[in-house]
């Protein structure tokens, strides 16, 4: 695994000294900030630029089609969206009747949302391989896989914590 970042962080390190190089000035990629790319995902029409923003979404409650978009946009299974945000009756009763999420389901659609956009960013322009990187035990986290540890806050900051360690050239 650690050889794996290792490579991709000198695969990218290459690329832009190889750029640079050739005369080209170093591109900067226009991305979204954490919170409006957290606020897109989940498809909050108002702007999210800060933890506030978020709270405020998730007391009012997010809606319920932004869990079906999740879902697609980050190619989550569905078990893993009724284990990590609504249970399935739940979160179909909410669908059918175009009624918000409940302030603890938009909690947890934030969390796994900011836990993949996240991941995301660290791996670039590979979202194959967060997902990946998701799904597979890490020794960090007695050797459960990212995905499964997210379900609580407390689990949820860890795998933060790793993926800004890697992001960082701290390689967990």
């Amino acid at each position: 695994m650690r050889r794996q970042l290792g490579q991709m962080a000198q695969e990218i390190h290459m690329r832009a000294a190889s750029s640079v190089a050739a005369g080209a000035a170093p591109v900067a990629v226009e991305e979204p900030g954490l919170y409006q790319a957290i606020g897109q995902l989940l498809g909050l029409g108002d702007p999210v630029q800060s933890e506030i923003d978020l709270a405020r979404s998730v007391e009012r409650g997010i809606p319920a089609r932004a869990v079906e978009k999740m879902r697609r946009q980050l190619g989550l299974q569905d078990e893993e969206v009724h284990r990590l945000i609504a249970p399935r009756r739940t979160l179909s009763r909410r669908l059918a009747t175009k009624a918000p999420l409940n302030a603890e389901e938009s909690d947890h659609a934030v969390r796994v949302a900011r836990v993949m956009v996240l991941a995301r960013r660290v791996f670039g322009g590979k979202p194959e391989y967060a997902q990946t990187w998701l799904r597979e035990p890490k020794k960090a986290l007695d050797g459960r896989a990212p995905i499964e540890i997210i379900a609580t806050g407390p689990g949820a900051r860890a795998v933060e914590e790793m993926l800004i360690g890697i992001e960082h050239g701290m390689f967990a």
